[in-house]
């Protein structure tokens, strides 16, 4: 069965596990943050610190800015060895730099306490964090916190043991550690949201590559069904608007054709097809061979009647037109045989553990193949039942002007078949009773003449 499970925790901290994409322009669109970040360095680059070090925080800016531009000119270079390394290098020139501003700072504010040349000291620490938190690899988190808290912990040692003890040794140990812990705490935030954020992320993918892979398989809009429901739709009665579409004389054609050439024209006939019945909220049932099976679900049976002629036209309409672009107009034209039946049928993917299918089930079902049959005895290209007859809307049942077929010879259990003219392509694929007498027989013919003044769908003798 196909489940969506929660991610285990190795898919939500192994790197390897997160499909690549997720950072793959992650430095690129970081770029604007990093220059903010630049921006930050500068301004303290110019502060007054009092203790001789400016040079040394240009060198560090100069050399932040060579990073940033590296790490956006490694986005562009596509090794996997440069993909493997570039964030890690990243995350560690960024934990250096952090920690030396922070350290560049320490023996100013040993003596006194300067808010604002503290806030710019610590500023570029926690905004590196919150970028590293963004590529969702919780290692790269725990990386540049551990070293940044490293870095600022032995910093604060050193530059508190060249102190005198007294109250200023004190007070500077409490104000560092105090903004240690806020950075620790902050790390930690980061590290959960990073955690949480990588396994929504996973499983959002894996789900959409699934629905892409049944979608492949399974009907339209059936699969974004079995996704929701965590592996299986439901299976239920209902009615429905069966279609079924086939190449009349397919085995003339696969003697005829090259297999290439064989195979092009099926796959186009199949995409016109499909084409014709989504486009009128359809469902694609299955491939058999060189016919199509659709049916219509959703609205009540005029509703789903009226689409299923609808797309019948439309599939009409295209076969000619791949006629006309093939040059098979006048030279044995493709033609296609059109069945039409309604009733109810049971419908949903059925899954037994080892392979789901979307099946529809029940006698209506069977039926539509012997109608499809029937077609082809009585050399009709469209036919529909009379429980589709019954619920077409009179208007575009007079532009189908049904003709009633007579029952076949031998005993069977068909509903009341009609032969239809398609006006989308009456003149070069569809031969209605109408216009080919032979069908039928001269008593047939009387009791077509009685039909036609009855309602469409009314039982004869």
């Amino acid at each position: 069965m196909i489940e969506i499970r929660p991610q285990p925790l190795a898919l939500r901290w192994q790197s390897d596990d997160l499909p690549a994409r997720i950072e793959a322009s992650f430095d690129r669109q970081a770029l604007v943050p990093r220059l903010g970040v630049l921006f930050v360095l500068f301004a303290g680059a110019l502060a007054d610190y009092g203790h001789g070090h400016r040079v040394g925080h240009w060198v560090v800016l100069a050399a932040y800015g060579a990073a940033t531009l590296a790490v956006a000119a490694g986005t562009r270079v596509r090794a996997r060895a440069v993909a493997r390394w570039l964030p890690a290098a990243a995350t560690c020139v960024d934990a250096a730099i952090a920690v030396y501003v922070i350290a560049d700072h320490l023996p100013l504010g040993a003596s006194v306490s300067r808010h604002g040349t503290e806030a710019v000291a610590r500023l570029p620490a926690f905004l590196f964090l919150l970028q590293t938190g963004l590529r969702l690899r919780p290692s790269l988190v725990l990386t540049f916190s551990g070293l940044v808290a490293t870095g600022w912990l032995a910093s604060a040692v050193l530059v508190s043991g060249s102190m005198v003890a007294g109250e200023h040794a004190a007070s500077f140990l409490w104000r560092e550690g105090t903004a240690l812990a806020a950075f620790l705490a902050a790390a930690a935030f980061v590290l959960y949201a990073a955690v949480w954020m990588r396994g929504a992320a996973a499983s959002t993918l894996r789900a959409w590559e699934e629905r892409l892979i049944l979608a492949r398989f399974l009907p339209s809009g059936v699969a974004s069904e079995v996704i929701r429901q965590g592996g299986t739709a439901s299976v239920a009665a209902q009615h429905a608007t069966l279609l079924s579409v086939d190449i009349r004389g397919s085995s003339v054609l696969a003697s005829r054709m090259p297999p290439a050439e064989l195979v092009s024209l099926l796959l186009s006939f199949r995409a016109r097809v499909h084409d014709a019945v989504t486009g009128y909220g359809g469902i694609v049932d299955k491939y058999v061979g060189d016919g199509v099976i659709a049916l219509f679900l959703s609205g009540d049976r005029a509703d789903q009647a009226s689409r299923a002629v609808a797309t019948v036209e439309g599939v009409f309409r295209a076969i000619a037109e791949l006629n006309s672009e093939d040059g098979r107009t006048d030279d044995q034209p493709i033609r296609v045989i059109a069945a039409l039946h309604a009733g109810e049928v049971l419908a949903g993917v059925f899954d037994d553990g080892r392979r789901a299918e979307f099946t529809v089930l029940g006698p209506s079902m069977n039926d539509l193949s012997r109608i499809e049959r029937r077609a082809k005895e009585a050399d009709c290209d469209a036919i529909a039942s009379g429980e589709v007859i019954s619920v077409v809307p009179p208007a575009r049942l007079a532009a189908l002007k049904p003709r009633l077929l007579a029952p076949p010879t031998q005993a069977n259990s068909l509903p009341e078949l009609y032969a239809l003219l398609v006006p989308a392509s009456s003149t070069t694929m569809v031969r209605s009773t109408e216009a080919e007498p032979s069908l039928l027989s001269r008593p047939d013919r009387q009791t077509l003449a009685v039909a036609g003044r009855r309602a469409p769908g009314e039982a004869h003798s």
